[in-house]
């Protein structure tokens, strides 16, 4: 329950409890600041968390609209947020992106000094152009203060001449850390994937690959495409379904190098998991973290989309220097990280 009048340092909106959103939340209130979590339901485009399953959040949680995030009545779920927000005290309301069209039209009711806005999308995804292009660019002129995930996405704002204030996050959230054991590496690699099995994944490019190069690949996760991805699939790729988040560490140790063939990927959190669980990473060149997370602490090669034979390339350049790049992974300072992307949102307040 909302208390009326309660004051708030942050009011978050975004879509669904994704659970490094929920972590990310706990991480800013464990600094003493008090956030309300506003959401519209439950959905598939992230994991999500049962929020009733919890009874230890530091922050408050408020549905502004139940059961599938898809099927809400937008009408009815932005006049629910008015009531909110006019109930409450906020120093800064949180965008996530421009989502929702609820959220979008609060931006043009909520004072442009409040507003802020975190962005997963970059320059690589993002187009301006058309009347979608204008209404993006004018919800974002209504925000005082942006957090880019990484470079490619501060590049977005860049390239549109926003004025206001940029703290860039590293991330888009926290994923949950478990304790783990020294990496031992295997011979031959033995190469993963963990995503869901959808077009926008390009997992028919990576099993053309390994169809032709004949090497271990593991493919966790389920989709539409599963039963197709499995007929095509040769004797040395292997499917293990859905594993659930908390024992995916064993799997990702289990194996050697991590592979992202994305069409198109705002960010890539999985990308942040393998590296923690100390896999070197190969990804396409639409991965949004690839720029800050591969390529700038060297720890795995990007190849060009939809390219059998530049991802092949990657692969041999991986076998050859493939100590060099776990070297790398391990040098990553994954609490500096965290404490950086915190640090990112209390210096909104500031």
């Amino acid at each position: 329950m909302i208390k009326a009048c309660k004051s708030y340092d942050f009011v978050y909106l975004t879509n669904t409890p994704s659970f490094y959103k929920l972590n990310l939340c706990q991480k800013i209130c464990s600094e003493g600041k008090n956030l309300l979590l506003v959401l519209y339901g439950y959905g598939s485009e992230a994991v999500n968390t049962s929020l009733d399953s919890n009874d230890t959040w530091l922050f408050d949680y408020k549905f502004i609209n139940t059961g599938d995030s898809n099927a809400r009545n937008k009408v009815k779920t932005f006049a629910n947020l008015v009531r909110l927000l006019s109930s409450v005290h906020y120093k800064k309301l949180i965008y996530a992106g421009w989502i929702a069209l609820e959220y979008n039209l609060m931006a043009f009711i909520s004072p442009k000094r409040k507003n802020a806005m975190v962005c997963e999308s970059s320059i690589i995804d993002v187009s301006f152009g058309g009347f979608s292009g204008i209404f993006k660019k004018a919800i974002i002129n209504r925000m005082s203060a942006v957090l880019p995930s990484g470079r490619p996405h501060d590049q977005l704002f860049q390239a549109i001449g926003f004025n206001g204030k940029r703290f860039l996050t590293g991330s888009v959230g926290i994923f949950d850390k478990q304790p783990r054991v020294a990496k031992k590496s295997h011979y031959p690699l033995r190469y993963i994937f963990v995503g869901r099995l959808v077009e926008v994944k390009n997992v028919s490019l990576l099993i053309d690959v390994f169809n032709k190069n004949g090497k271990p690949l593991t493919i966790v996760g389920t989709g539409v495409l599963e039963e197709e991805l499995k007929n095509k699939a040769k004797d040395n790729i292997s499917f293990t379904g859905f594993i659930d988040n908390s024992k995916l560490g064993e799997i990702y140790q289990n194996h050697d190098v991590f592979i992202l063939p994305s069409y198109s990927e705002t960010w890539g959190l999985v990308v942040e998991e393998a590296l923690y669980w100390g896999l070197p990473v190969i990804v396409s060149d639409r991965v949004g973290s690839g720029e800050d997370m591969v390529k700038d602490l060297n720890t795995g090669l990007i190849f060009k989309n939809n390219d059998c034979e530049d991802l092949q390339r990657c692969i041999d350049q991986m076998e050859s220097e493939y100590h060099l790049y776990a070297c790398n992974v391990e040098k990553i300072d994954w609490e500096q990280r965290e404490s950086n992307q915190v640090r990112a949102y209390l210096d909104l307040l500031s």
